[in-house]
């Protein structure tokens, strides 16, 4: 005969019923634990001795016993959910975090703007942009017949760092 799932022998031939208290939501095996009172931290599977080595007692005694774990299992969510309040999205902040938001911006754009001139790539952008249309003719030795490529060899990074920001020029 076969046992039903939930049911496991030992190595002594007892049966158990065991059932895994599932990893989501988050807090979960925690509230397992404080529903057991057992001591422990976090309780990530429920066991417990069926008393027989017998298959067909097994599953008759396996029956309650995994709706009792069903039960703590409910238990314990709907201690999670009592005690797990809704997010509150902030609709305003305060003077001293608009003071670190606008220093995190400014520091960004320096390091950008920082790239950029290291690479070179946005000064020569600008004066190939300056040239073609000064010049306003394709035959310009320094205007580019295709845009798709590099106009010097480098990474291909820089290149289009220096591209959106030549755009914004």
């Amino acid at each position: 005969m076969r046992v039903l799932m939930g049911v496991i022998k030992d190595r002594h031939g007892t049966y158990y019923a065991r059932k895994t208290v599932p990893a989501t939501p988050r807090g979960l095996r925690a509230a397992v634990a404080l529903e057991l009172d057992n001591g422990k931290a976090v309780q990530s599977h429920l066991k417990k001795s069926l008393g027989t080595k017998d298959v067909r007692d097994a599953n008759v005694r396996a029956k309650p016993v995994l709706a009792e774990f069903d039960r703590i299992i409910a238990k314990a969510k709907a201690r999670l959910a009592a005690t797990t309040g809704p997010v509150v999205k902030r609709t305003n902040l305060n003077d001293t975090e608009i003071k670190r938001v606008a220093e995190w911006v400014y520091a960004t754009a320096l390091k950008e703007d920082e790239a950029l001139r290291f690479s070179g790539r946005l000064e020569l952008r600008r004066s190939y942009k300056t040239e073609s249309f000064a010049s306003n003719s394709l035959g310009s030795s320094r205007a580019r017949h295709n845009e798709d490529q590099p106009i010097v060899g480098g990474h291909g990074r820089w290149y289009e760092q220096a591209s959106s920001y030549a755009d914004l020029c």
